[in-house]
């Protein structure tokens, strides 16, 4: 017999929540001008096939269709109000801080090294005079989303842009790796980030008003023998932050954007141990955090489902999309090999006083 603690998580189980979905469909989104702008494509491609229409009526009507789509939908809506940024002490979630900060946003930066925390935020007091909490909780436990959640009400301050960034990755083995390690990569990289998305996102419905970006990886289209559990658990937060996209429709005034980078020169690469595998060492594949960022600040301004960091890992995605599963996997374990002191990944920054001195 389940005990009184138990009883809420049960009945919620039981109960479900089937009936509250409100699919919503004749909006104008990033989403829907992606489809309409498919189904001019294809409509106009298959119109000229079959010689219903010659070459330059079918180029007039792409033009027509498609480019006032393209160019004046969505129409921007830049984030204001108070940013959250897990992840925050360094990297890609460290480029994010310097980024809204410039733009005037207040901050609360989330980490567990709260000496690079204390720095990110002296940087931003310094550079772009905005206030900026820290916050250092470990967010690969469980329970932490709402932990974090709670202390960020006691400073009563409230959330209009949630970036979820903080993940961990671990290369190697995973029958090798310490069954307490999966669990965390599975907690920060899956669970908190929906935890926290439900928290915030509920303070954001009511007030009418909110932005989420939740970086994801081009990881999270791989199935990588050598990084598993990691791009498993990114191909788990994709899915759920494209489908969250859709959903909010129903809370007018409710943004959400899917960020997926390539390997980003972040200290990532040494805390996985990936810095002497292929993928890092010698692909040249690797990206500027700082780039990173920007990329994901713009689409979250243009209101965009998701969006790739570059080039390159749009390139890298879409080729793992249509390769054979069979070259898909060996190619994957092969990126994701250990080079064994051939070569190794530059040090990444590590130390926010060097960036600051930049800004």
């Amino acid at each position: 017999m389940p005990s009184k603690s138990e009883k809420p998580s049960q009945e919620a189980i039981v109960k479900g929540n089937a009936a509250s979905f409100k699919p919503t469909y004749l909006v104008l989104d990033s989403i829907n001008v992606d489809l309409l702008s498919i189904t001019i494509l294809v409509a106009t491609g298959l119109a000229y096939l079959f010689h219903y229409i010659d070459a330059k009526l079918a180029l007039g009507a792409l033009a027509l269709g498609i480019l006032p789509l393209r160019l004046i939908f969505p129409r921007a809506r830049p984030p204001r109000g108070t940013v959250l940024i897990t992840g925050a002490s360094s990297g890609v979630g460290a480029e994010f801080s310097y980024i809204f900060a410039e733009r005037g946003h207040d901050l609360i930066l989330v980490g567990r090294n709260q000496d690079q925390l204390d720095v990110v935020r002296e940087n931003v007091q310094r550079r772009y005079q905005v206030r900026a909490d820290t916050i250092s909780i470990d967010l690969s436990v469980q329970g932490a989303a709402r932990e974090l959640y709670n202390q960020v009400n006691e400073k009563e301050r409230s959330v209009s842009v949630l970036v979820n960034n903080a993940g961990l990755g671990a290369a190697g083995d995973p029958m090798e790796q310490d069954v307490e390690l999966a669990e965390r990569m599975v907690t920060l990289n899956c669970i908190t980030p929906v935890q926290l998305a439900r928290l915030f996102g509920d303070d954001m419905i009511k007030r009418g008003e909110g932005w989420m970006l939740h970086v994801t990886s081009v990881g999270a289209w791989i199935a990588s023998p050598g990084q598993n559990i990691y791009h498993s658990s990114k191909h788990f937060l994709r899915a759920f932050s494209e489908a969250l996209t859709l959903e909010l429709r129903a809370y007018p005034g409710i943004t959400n954007t899917n960020l997926m980078p390539g390997p980003a020169h972040t200290q990532f690469i040494t805390r996985s141990h990936a810095e002497e595998t292929f993928m890092m060492a010698a692909s040249g594949a690797v990206e500027d955090p700082k780039r990173v960022a920007q990329v994901g600040y713009m689409a979250l301004c243009n209101r965009k489902a998701s969006v790739f960091s570059s080039w390159n890992a749009a390139g890298t995605t879409m080729l793992f999309r249509f390769l054979p599963r069979s070259v898909h996997l060996t190619l994957a374990s092969l990126l994701n090999a250990p080079l064994r002191g051939v070569r190794r990944a530059s040090e990444p920054l590590a130390e926010q006083r060097v960036r600051g001195e930049e800004l």
